[in-house]
Formats: C-alpha cells, structure tokens, sequence
C-alpha cells in the first residue's frame, strides 16, 4: 500500500514538472535509482528495485535522452575562435541554447547544434592584391627617393640659371655703358698722324695741345711724349735755345728724346703707344722693354702713325736715363 501510495506522488510530481515546461510525460527523466547513488534503506528502497525494471521498460527511449546533450557539450569545449564582437555574442548565444537544450531535452539539443557550428567566423581576410597602409606609405616613399630630379628641383635650377643669366647680361651691359669710349682724335682716344708731319731728329718736336703730347724722331724711331712733368704734373716746355725740355715750376730737365737729365723729376718722361699701320695692320707699335722703352719701326713712307693717348707707358727712373748730367 505505502509502494503505490509512493509511486502515485512520483507520477504526479512528473506530470506537474511536464507541465511546467511543456514537454510531454514521457521525455521526463526516471526516477532516482536506489542503486545508482546512495544504497537503499528500509521498505522504501525494495519497492524502488522491484518497480525499476517496469519503468525502465516503459520507458525505453530515456537513456537515448541522456546520451544526446553529447554533442553540445562537444561544441562547447571546443576552442574558441579568434576574439571579435561577432563571436562573442555567437557564444554567449550557444551557452545559452545548451542550457536550454539539457533541460527540454535531446530534440531541442538537435536543433541547436547545427546553429552552434553554423557560427559565422572571424571578418574574411584582406584581399592578397589590396596592399596594407603601411605597404602603400612605403610604395609612394621609395617612389618619391626615386634617382634622378623631380620638378621642384628642376625649377629651382631653372630659375637658378636664368637669375644668374640675367646677373650676367646686366653686368656686361653696365661695363660697356661705364667703360669709357673715346673719338679719334681727343684726348684718350687715337690721334692719326701721316708720317711727314713728324719733324727732323735735328729740329724741335711738335706739339700736340690736344692730344697732349711732343711728337720727335729719335735714332730708334719716334715718340709721343706726355706733356706732363713726371715731378709734380707741371707741364713743362721746349726751350730752343738749350735744346731741351725745362719744368717752369722746380727746374727739372729732360734732354729732346725724353730721358732724364736733371732736377727734382724721380724718372725720364712718360710715353704714349705709337702704332704704325700699313694697308690697315699695325705692323709695330711702342714697346716697354724693362729697363727701357723701345719705340716702333717704320718699315717704309706708306705708313701712318696713331697716337693711342689711352695707352700710357711710364717713364724709367733717372738712375737708368743715359742722358742723366751727373752720371
């Protein structure tokens, strides 16, 4: 009487749990076994071993039941895959549809199963052709250290050169404008002289206020002395009568062809350059020897002479004048 009284309360206390969570009577699990925990004690226990072998054949598909939840507990200690929102929320999904699973039972743990393995993975790699930012910088770096130049270098030379192309061409002008220029015939300029106008070695010279200068024949050829005294630029005169050249202002003397002779002077006179031009070449001019100044050759009478008053040859100390009185 106390077995069946027991085991109506067992089938109600099923049917109640069923109840509550909508499954059928019969996916409920058995009863606690006697032998499978603690041992059994008493009246109670005896009855629980005489009663198992029906219930266990009533209820044939209990143990598939217990077996099932297998493969959700497979999926749930499987290694997680690499860490992202997505997976996360897809695990926290699968814990909660294998909680769900082990108590509705093995066809709910079925119909979960496919959805946890269905877990989207992590984000799809990137493409092998889309280069990584940091791939592109160093691409356009090693584009921009290129050899060779690039345009900002090619237009700083190019400006570079036409600034100094520019500096150049004004520089030149300048010299031109400021260089001075003279006409024949003043003084810095050619004077042209024909030849017969040069006087006898035996007579006076001729003088030139213009050109500033005494034309006279020598043994050597002629001259073209700088009317200037080489002492304090006093301009000197011919005196006749002593057939020489006197400075008014300190005496200082110079013999007919210009070498020292005596006074405060500290050199000979000074010369300007002769050309001699024949059929429009100079064939012989004035030239400074050192110890001397050398006047041209005339090679024949179809010559002319230009006295070049730019080109000045200074006189040679009195110490190496033949001429000098006190020699």
């Amino acid at each position: 009487m106390a077995n069946e009284q027991w085991q109506a309360r067992v089938e109600r206390a099923q049917q109640m749990a069923a109840a509550r969570r909508g499954v059928d009577v019969e996916v409920m699990l058995p009863p606690r076994q006697p032998g499978a925990g603690a041992p059994a004690t008493g009246g109670a226990a005896a009855h629980a071993a005489e009663a198992e072998p029906a219930t266990t054949a009533a209820q044939p598909a209990q143990s598939t039941v217990v077996a099932e939840p297998t493969p959700v507990a497979a999926v749930e200690s499987a290694p997680a895959p690499a860490s992202s929102a997505a997976q996360r929320v897809a695990e926290a999904k699968a814990r909660a549809a294998s909680k769900g699973s082990s108590s509705n039972g093995g066809a709910t743990a079925a119909a979960v199963a496919p959805t946890t393995v269905a877990t989207p993975s992590a984000a799809p790699a990137r493409s092998a052709a889309t280069p990584a930012p940091a791939t592109a910088e160093r691409a356009e770096a090693q584009e921009v250290g290129q050899p060779g130049i690039n345009r900002r270098e090619f237009m700083t030379y190019a400006w570079g050169a036409a600034l100094g192309l520019l500096t150049l061409e004004i520089g030149v002008a300048s010299y031109a404008f400021m260089y001075p220029r003279f006409r024949a015939g003043e003084f810095g300029g050619a004077f042209p002289v024909p030849l017969g106008e040069i006087p006898p070695a035996d007579a006076g010279p001729n003088g030139n206020t213009t050109g500033k200068f005494w034309l006279v024949d020598t043994a050597e050829g002629p001259k073209a002395l700088y009317m200037v005294c080489t002492h304090l630029g006093c301009l000197y005169k011919w005196e006749p009568s002593n057939f020489r050249f006197e400075c008014p202002c300190h005496g200082s003397m110079f013999n007919h062809d210009g070498h020292y002779i005596l006074g405060p002077a500290p050199r000979s006179l000074d010369q300007f350059v002769i050309e001699v031009v024949q059929n429009g070449q100079v064939v012989s001019s004035t030239e400074d020897a050192g110890d001397r100044i050398v006047p041209p050759q005339v090679p024949g009478p179809d010559v002319e002479l230009l006295i070049q008053t730019g080109r000045r040859i200074v006189g040679k100390s009195k110490d190496l004048s033949p001429a000098r009185a006190d020699a």
